[in-house]
């Protein structure tokens, strides 16, 4: 039996299986580069962690949880203190840790969302300098993919680039009020918590968001109010036509700020490719209410 891991692409998939099958039926390619896939990940944690690498944005987000926004010329953490106070434990034991664990976490993230081609997509420049720099891009695309079937993923797309939270209007549109309530649930109890254990952190929050240079990065030389136009409509037509890869996709072009990194969140469109398995497990659109026409009786001559 074929064993299912991580969703592939449509015809080269195809093409790819009955290359690789081999005539007993054996292992199905799927299989073996999955495993394949894994070891390549582990091999690339274990490399980053003795050589170091340069984790730049790691060290924007090292920053004490009681004052995150305190400028100090070398940090420039924008995200929410729930964020900051999410990582504070690693302050107990060391940077180095922490960057490792972040890796570790990305490259979970990427090994699911790329599956059997992660070989690949690990040599693409993006995607080693996200691992180098050991950011959350893939960590954020995978709680997007995620949040579609479980929405309470979204709180960590809300609590960290709330922007990329117009995904979110594909619940609205499709009427999914329970979906959406748990995003937002889910979201507003962290933040209230967080806000419970450092108000002042909250208040500094808002001005610290503006205070982050939005000039865009190269190569991509679009601010976020010309994205939008875009991006706001590919969720809608997502939503409407059932493609969840459209409303994820306008969900990234709705990132604050896109810069060299940001293609590596295209990988997160992959497991909401139609014929993925995974995007198949989502609930279909909803069905339009029926529409009743009065009939008129013929009247008899």
């Amino acid at each position: 039996m074929e064993a299912t891991l991580t969703p592939g692409a449509g015809g080269l998939t195809r093409t790819l299986n009955a290359v690789f099958r081999n005539a007993e039926g054996g292992i199905a390619w799927r299989t073996l580069f999955s495993i394949l896939s894994a070891g390549l990940a582990i091999m690339v944690w274990v490399t980053f962690t003795m050589w170091r690498g340069d984790p730049t944005d790691a060290r924007d987000f090292w920053v004490d949880a009681a004052r995150p926004y305190t400028p100090d010329g070398v940090h420039r953490f924008a995200y929410s203190p729930a964020f900051a106070q999410a990582i504070a434990p690693f302050h107990l034991l060391g940077f180095e840790v922490y960057v490792a664990a972040q890796r570790g976490v990305e490259l979970v993230c990427a090994l699911w969302l790329a599956g059997p081609v992660l070989p690949i997509a690990l040599f693409l420049p993006p995607v080693a300098a996200e691992i180098n720099a050991a950011n959350i891009n893939l960590i954020l695309v995978t709680a997007i993919a995620l949040g579609f079937r479980w929405p309470a993923f979204w709180s960590i797309v809300l609590l960290t680039k709330p922007t990329m939270g117009i995904g979110l209007l594909w619940f609205v549109l499709r009427r999914e009020w329970r979906a959406l309530a748990i995003a937002l649930g889910v979201t507003l109890g962290i933040a209230g918590v967080s806000f419970a254990l450092n108000p002042g952190a909250w208040i500094q929050y808002p001005q610290a968001v503006f205070a982050i240079d939005a000039t865009p990065g190269w190569p991509f030389p679009w601010p976020i109010w010309m994205r939008l136009p875009v991006a706001v409509p590919l969720v809608i037509w997502g939503a409407r036509t059932n493609r969840p890869w459209a409303a994820a996709l306008g969900a990234m072009l709705a990132a604050p700020r896109l810069y060299f990194l940001s293609p590596v969140m295209l990988l997160g469109l992959v497991p909401l490719l139609p014929n993925s398995a995974f995007a198949r497990r989502l609930r279909p659109a909803p069905e339009p209410a029926p529409q009743f026409t009065a009939q008129i009786a013929p009247q008899k001559p």
